[in-house]
C-alpha cells in the first residue's frame, strides 16, 4: 500500500491557509513600512545650519533605504533635491539620547513624506526595492587565532550598534544569534572561522533566516581592523569580501553595506530593466510544494517582497498547492523571469495552461 507522509501535514496546511484566506478577503492595502521615511543623525546643535545639513543628510539615507542603492545620491535628480530637502519632509524633531557608557548626544529625527519621495523617485526614474526584504542572520567571531569570541544580541555592545546601524542605513533586517546553550551544543569560533557550512546551516535553523552573513574581525595591526566575510542563500554561496578600517566599528558597518548590495542585485528584481512607472497587471501564481507552515512563510515572504504596497491574497488551497493573487509591474511575464534568476521558485509545466511554480528547497 503506497503512503503519502505528507497528506496529514498538507491537510493541515490547506485548513491554516484556508483560515487565513477567510481573514485576509476584503482588507485594505497594507501600509508602507514606517521606518523606510525615518531617519535619526547626531547634530552639534539646533542651529539652522545644522538642521539643513541633517536634513540634507536624512533625505539622502531615506533615498538610499528605499531603492537600495548607495549610487542613487549621485544622480542629478536626486543631487537637486538635496538641495530642498524641506520639500520633502513631513516632520522633525530634536531628542537627547544616552546610553550608560556614553555621554548624552543630540540626535535629530526626521520623517519623510512617502508620497514626496515616491513622485521624486519616478520622476529621476529610479525603481523602489519592496518592503519586504530578506531577512539576515549574523555569525561574527570577534577577535584573532589566539583569543576570540562569537558575537551575540547581547555581547559587544559598540560592535552590535555598528551591525545594527549599518543595516538600518540600508533598511534590512538583521537578526544577531541568542548564543544560549542551544546555540553552543551547535557551532563555535572555530566553525564560523573555518566556515563550516553544514554546522553554520544546522545552528541557523532555529532563526529561519532568509540570508546568512558569516565574519570574522581582527585588529591586523596598531591602526588596521580587518573583517573577512560570506554571505549565504538558500543552497548556495552568494558572496564574499574583505572590509578594512581603523575602527573594527567601521569595518563590520561596511561589512553590512558589501552584504545589502549584494542582496539588491539579487531581490530587489524590479530594478532589473523595469521601469518606475510600469504598469502593474495582475500575476495568479499557483505554487506547489509547500508541505509545512515554514514553506507557507517562506512562499508568501517572497512573494510579498517582489511588491512595495499592495497585499499578497491566497485565492485556493489544495493539498500542498496554494494559489495566490498579487499586483506586480510587468505582469506574469516579468514575474516568470524573476522568479527564473531567482532561487526560491522555478516554474513547471501544466497541462491546462495554469501559472504553475514550484517551491525550491
Amino acid at each position: 500500500m503506497n503512503t503519502n507522509h505528507h497528506e496529514p501535514q498538507s491537510k493541515i496546511i490547506t485548513f491554516f491557509v484556508g483560515v487565513l484566506f477567510v481573514f485576509s478577503v476584503g482588507l485594505a492595502h497594507s501600509a508602507p513600512i514606517p521606518e523606510l521615511y525615518e531617519v535619526k543623525t547626531p547634530v552639534i546643535d539646533k542651529s539652522e545650519q545644522e538642521r539643513e545639513k541633517a536634513l540634507r543628510a536624512a533625505l539622502r539615507q531615506v533615498i538610499i533605504k528605499i531603492t537600495g542603492r548607495r549610487e542613487v545620491a549621485n544622480r542629478n535628480a536626486i543631487a537637486k533635491a538635496l538641495e530642498q530637502p524641506d520639500r520633502y519632509v513631513q516632520q522633525f524633531l530634536y531628542q537627547t539620547e544616552k546610553t550608560p557608557s556614553e555621554p548624552a548626544e543630540l540626535v535629530f529625527w526626521a520623517k519623510f513624506d512617502p508620497s514626496a519621495v515616491s513622485e521624486l523617485l519616478r520622476s529621476a526614474n529610479l525603481p523602489t526595492w519592496g518592503h519586504v526584504r530578506p531577512s539576515m542572520l549574523i555569525w561574527l567571531v570577534v577577535g584573532g587565532d589566539k583569543e576570540s569570541a562569537l558575537l551575540s544580541a547581547n555581547s559587544h555592545g559598540e560592535l552590535s550598534s555598528a551591525l545594527r546601524e549599518g543595516a538600518a542605513e540600508r533598511g534590512v533586517s538583521i537578526i544577531l544569534p541568542l548564543l544560549d546553550l542551544r546555540d553552543s551544543a551547535r557551532i563555535d569560533t572555530t566553525d564560523v572561522s573555518n566556515r563550516s557550512r553544514r554546522r553554520i546551516l544546522d545552528a541557523s535553523e532555529r532563526y529561519v533566516p532568509d540570508t546568512i552573513l558569516v565574519g570574522r574581525v581582527y585588529s591586523a595591526s596598531a591602526t588596521r581592523w580587518t573583517a573577512h566575510w560570506e554571505l549565504l542563500g538558500a543552497e548556495a554561496r552568494l558572496g564574499s569580501w574583505t572590509t578594512h578600517a581603523g575602527e573594527p566599528s567601521s569595518a563590520l558597518r561596511e561589512g553590512v553595506h558589501e552584504a545589502a548590495d549584494i542582496l539588491v542585485n539579487r531581490y530587489a528584481d524590479w530594478g532589473r530593466g523595469v521601469p518606475v512607472d510600469a504598469v502593474s497587471a495582475r500575476a495568479q501564481p499557483t505554487v506547489s510544494g509547500i508541505d509545512t507552515i515554514a514553506d507557507y512563510a517562506k512562499t508568501l515572504r517572497y512573494l510579498e517582497s517582489l511588491q512595495s504596497e499592495a497585499k499578497v491574497y491566497v485565492t485556493r488551497a489544495s493539498g500542498n498547492r496554494i494559489s495566490f493573487l498579487l499586483s506586480v509591474p510587468g505582469g506574469e511575464a516579468e514575474f516568470a523571469k524573476i522568479a527564473e534568476r531567482g532561487t526560491t521558485l522555478t516554474k513547471t509545466s501544466s497541462v491546462d495552461g495554469a501559472f504553475m511554480f514550484r517551491l525550491l528547497p
